[in-house]
């Protein structure tokens, strides 16, 4: 595993990304509370992140099942069966090298189930600060785990 694209600092990112837009989405709501006829927006992003994840688990679990470079039969000592190892199928090197973090959109999407007032307005103040809050949370642990990932990598340069 390459310690400085690691899975965990791509996926941290990635989740920043996304509540960072939420957070855009969130202050343009605030921003229109008291403009007739607005509607509120929202960003999803949680099931394309899950998706990536199954998709970086089928990676893992194909290079496990596989071998690139060349291992001899084992014999399993107790049993007595012979292990061996084969290489990928042109398909799953193709999928091996493909770049599943690139996919990543949020996307934007206006909440069109939330009850309105007189001017059609559907913001609600509590709300939005409420998620605004919810979502600085989330930034500030994602941002705490990304910020252990880089100090065990400064750790191993450093030789500690």
């Amino acid at each position: 595993m390459d310690l400085i694209t690691s899975r965990t600092m791509e996926i941290t990112k990635l989740g920043m990304d996304g509540l960072m837009d939420r957070q855009h989405a969130i202050a343009s709501n605030i921003a229109n509370v008291m403009t007739p006829g607005y509607q509120r927006k929202e960003v999803a992003f949680e099931s394309q992140l899950s998706e990536i994840m199954e998709k970086e688990d089928l990676k893992d679990y194909i290079k496990s099942q596989n071998s690139i470079e060349y291992k001899p039969p084992m014999v399993d000592v107790f049993t007595g069966e012979i292990h061996t190892y084969r290489t990928p199928t042109l398909q799953e090197k193709a999928y091996l090298k493909s770049n599943t973090y690139e996919d990543f959109k949020p996307q934007y999407v206006t909440d069109i189930y939330s009850g309105t007032d007189a001017t059609g307005n559907n913001v609600e103040l509590e709300r939005e600060m409420m998620d605004l809050s919810k979502t600085g949370m989330r930034y500030l642990v994602l941002s705490n785990l990304e910020r252990r990932s880089f100090e065990s990598v400064s750790r191993v340069i450093s030789g500690q």
